[in-house]
């Protein structure tokens, strides 16, 4: 059963809120990271108060703008979207917590920046993780890499805006270079960019040329960069430059896992269970998957301190006056 409702921007409009009211707030940073607080409490419970419906078996779907015939600005949640709302926006308590004790013990500059653009960043994946179609879903997704941006080059030293430099190639390179040709021939072979209610089929028909169906799937895993699936993955531990709550959001509270998410919701509906299983695009997507995890574990053990091998980087200069931090 599909049900009518605006809940789904009920969370997006409370994180957006309280970016402002960040905003406004710069000049008392008390007054500030309450705002983080409660937009961080808010925006879980608001969340929290769609699950009955999911565990009903329902689906909650808003449509904001029609665009064009099978192009539209719309907002559905289902059991899929309600674990990455739902994981985001708990981990964006925790994340508060870690943000204030980091940015005050070590007096950080731009502190009205970071909170801000890293509560715009849980705000990207709150709408990706709502979404209804790929076009909500690249507005969303790319509302992360531009607002994660200042976040990564917040030391604004060399090394700050080489690692940010690289993010933002990798990122923008893959979602203009390839995300955007797959969405076009998605529209072009199905004519339409809405998800699939059933995902079983998907939204491709069977009469589609399976060379174009695997190229266009092909643009969409590796158009993702965010999920770091190797060989785009480099920008990740280059990208560890930034604060370390800021490692915390890029690895587990928003991007990587907003990236591993958008190619699960397009495996599931635009392409179909059954599609990837006559194509076996599933199973060389296990391939790559795998590859990627076995090459990046053998890369970490060649690494001698602990932030580096688990992100290849450790940026300690902040935290600790030369000849008192941990070395290797």
């Amino acid at each position: 059963m599909t049900i009518e409702s605006p809940l789904p921007l009920i969370p997006i409009s409370i994180v957006l809120v309280t970016s402002i009211l960040i905003l406004i707030s710069r000049k008392r940073p008390n007054l500030r990271e309450f705002w983080s607080f409660a937009g961080s409490i808010l925006t879980f419970i608001s969340v929290a108060v769609m699950v009955p419906t999911i565990l009903n078996s329902q689906k909650i779907v808003y449509t904001l703008s029609t665009l064009a015939p099978g192009v539209s600005l719309n907002f559905r949640v289902d059991a899929l979207s309600l674990i990455f709302g739902i994981v985001s926006s708990f981990l964006w308590i925790f994340a508060t917590c870690y943000n204030i004790g980091y940015m005050r013990s070590l007096n950080e500059h731009a502190q009205t920046r970071y909170y801000m653009c890293f509560a715009i960043a849980i705000l990207g994946a709150q709408g990706v993780s709502y979404s209804g179609s790929l076009l909500s879903l690249y507005l969303f997704y790319e509302i992360i890499t531009i607002f994660t941006y200042p976040l990564v080059a917040h030391h604004q030293d060399e090394e700050g805006y080489a690692g940010a430099k690289k993010y933002i190639v990798y990122l923008m390179g893959t979602s203009k270079g390839l995300l955007l040709p797959a969405m076009v021939l998605t529209y072009i072979f199905t004519g339409t960019l809405d998800f699939a209610d059933n995902i079983t089929t998907g939204i491709f028909t069977k009469g589609t040329d399976g060379v174009w169906v695997t190229v266009t799937y092909c643009l969409f895993l590796f158009g993702f960069a965010k999920a770091a699936i190797m060989p785009l993955h480099n920008w990740l531990p280059s990208a560890m430059v930034a604060p370390t709550p800021v490692s915390a959001l890029l690895h587990a509270v928003a991007v990587v896992k907003a990236g591993v998410f958008c190619i699960s919701r397009v495996m599931l509906s635009v392409f179909g269970v059954e599609l990837l299983r006559s194509l076996n695009l599933g199973l060389y997507t296990a391939y790559f998957v795998s590859f990627t995890i076995l090459v990046a574990s053998i890369i970490a053990l060649t690494k001698d301190d602990l932030k580096a091998r688990l992100t290849k980087r450790l940026r300690s200069e902040k935290a600790f006056p030369e000849g008192e931090g941990c070395t290797p």
